[in-house]
């Protein structure tokens, strides 16, 4: 695979050198709300809900297992949506207006998750709606926020990278509901939750969902002074089908980006979605929710080390080897977790360090890899449109991780879903190897790009690599 660096691709809404820049932030504060609305979930229902046996205080809502795993992945249905239909705007509307729109569609998903849930028996399934219309905007949120800073790098700045570090912002943003979680419980007393402290439990999880609406507002304001008195316009001025269907080595790397998205989204959020539950599997179900906010911080904070390494590695390796070696790591990390739980059970102190390893494994290459790969793998033309297509791909992968991981792990045990992780990771090594490369790459299976397409040009401009060439997808 080429390793050659991305030049500067000015947005069709504005050059990105002149006026004010705030793509950084908007990618940042986009990030940061996409993994702490998806993974707010994991706590709330815990003080929802609290896994211990307690007959003296039962919980204020107790769940079923189908309404846990639909309150998981309702969210991913949404993002699905949202993904296609979000990205496919950004091409057709602009970036900016179409950044609004989803933003505003997680803004008032979290204010409905907060606000208009309160009481009676239909409290869950209020819920499960709203995480849908929640996932609409989340999911929008993947291919405008990379397309955006990708589109809004300046001369002399490695595109990937600087795409990647606007995506290293996911990794606090699921550590955020925890420590949200940990000064609730703490502030309103740990021993005081469940149907006996209804209106501390009810203040407790509100708070945490109605969090969330706060950094779409900031994203929708920052978008505003990033593309206001620019000109609104299509990025291509053909169908974006049509561009498509006349160059079927995008069709390829669609496959690729979408399929290795898929099998990582399994894992990752299979895992992540469960934390708590895996805490409780490590620790036993006595732990108290404030010392599972502790053991979750703990081990979400592995994921930082993972995500900072893998923007290091991404200038060396290249995105695509990191994705190959970062579906090797998970597979590891896979089998040994399988190996642990099925014979060293009791020994917590092991079991949870692998389960620290899984969140490093998970965080490093994969995780900024498939974000980043599909702002290099499309032409400006219908970047936004297949990278949302790539990024709903994944979202299919979350959802069944969010929905049939617990189910898994509690009818057959935690080896057999850890070994279902290590079988996915080997067909992402084997789907990123073959099927993954870059748009400037001149070869694939063999298939030479001509250099007359108007979607392939060479150009010797805005070059950062030291061979001063490069193939731009401009």
């Amino acid at each position: 695979m080429s390793t050659t660096s991305t030049p500067l691709l000015p947005s069709r809404n504005g050059d990105a050198k002149s006026g004010p820049n705030y793509s950084s932030y908007i990618s940042a504060i986009s990030n940061l709300s996409i993994q702490y609305n998806l993974s707010v979930i994991g706590i709330a229902l815990l003080i929802m809900d609290p896994e211990g046996d307690d007959d003296a205080n039962p919980p204020l809502y107790p769940k079923t297992e189908s309404q846990d795993s639909l309150l998981k992945s309702s969210v991913f249905a949404g993002a699905v949506l949202g993904q296609a239909v979000m990205g496919g705007l950004g091409d057709i509307i602009g970036r900016g207006p179409a950044m609004m729109v989803t933003n505003a569609f997680t803004f008032v998903g979290a204010l409905l998750c907060s606000l208009a849930t309160w009481g009676g028996d239909g409290v869950y399934w209020e819920l499960i709606g709203y995480r849908f219309l929640l996932g609409i905007g989340i999911g929008g949120k993947y291919p405008l926020s990379a397309t955006v800073r990708a589109e809004g790098v300046q001369t002399g700045e490695h595109r990937s990278t600087e795409v990647a570090k606007g995506f290293f912002w996911q990794t606090p943003g699921v550590i955020l509901p925890y420590l949200v979680a940990w000064i609730l419980v703490k502030s309103f007393g740990e021993d005081k939750n469940g149907a006996n402290y209804p209106g501390i439990t009810e203040a407790q999880f509100r708070i945490l969902f109605g969090a969330g609406a706060v950094p779409s507002a900031i994203v929708i304001y920052l978008t505003y002074l990033q593309f206001r008195g620019k000109k609104r316009e299509r990025t291509g001025s053909e169908n974006i089908v049509k561009v498509a269907f006349r160059n079927p080595q995008l069709w390829r790397k669609l496959f690729g980006t979408g399929m290795t998205w898929c099998l990582y989204d399994f894992v990752y959020y299979g895992t992540a979605f469960n934390q708590p539950d895996i805490i409780n599997a490590v620790f036993g179900k006595d732990e108290s929710i404030v010392e599972n906010c502790e053991h979750n911080i703990l081990l979400a904070s592995m994921g930082l080390p993972g995500v900072l390494l893998a923007i290091w590695n991404l200038e060396r390796l290249g995105s695509k080897r990191l994705m190959t070696w970062g579906f090797v790591a998970i597979g590891v990390a896979s089998v040994a977790l399988a190996v642990s739980f099925s014979y060293a059970a009791d020994n917590n102190i092991l079991n949870f360090l692998l389960t620290c390893f899984m969140v490093f494994a998970t965080n490093w290459g994969c995780n900024v890899a498939t974000y980043v790969l599909p702002t290099e793998s499309f032409p400006v033309e219908v970047r936004s449109s297949f990278y949302g297509l790539s990024a709903a791909a994944g979202k299919v992968g979350a959802f069944l991780g969010g929905y049939f991981f617990k189910q898994v792990a509690d009818a057959y045990g935690y080896p057999i879903i850890y070994v279902i992780c290590a079988i996915l990771s080997a067909l992402g090594v084997g789907v990123s190897s073959g099927f993954i490369f870059p748009f400037w790459d001149d070869n694939f299976f063999g298939t030479t790009v001509r250099e007359s397409d108007p979607y392939v040009r060479r150009s010797t401009n805005n070059t950062d690599n030291s061979k001063g060439e490069m193939i731009s997808a401009a």
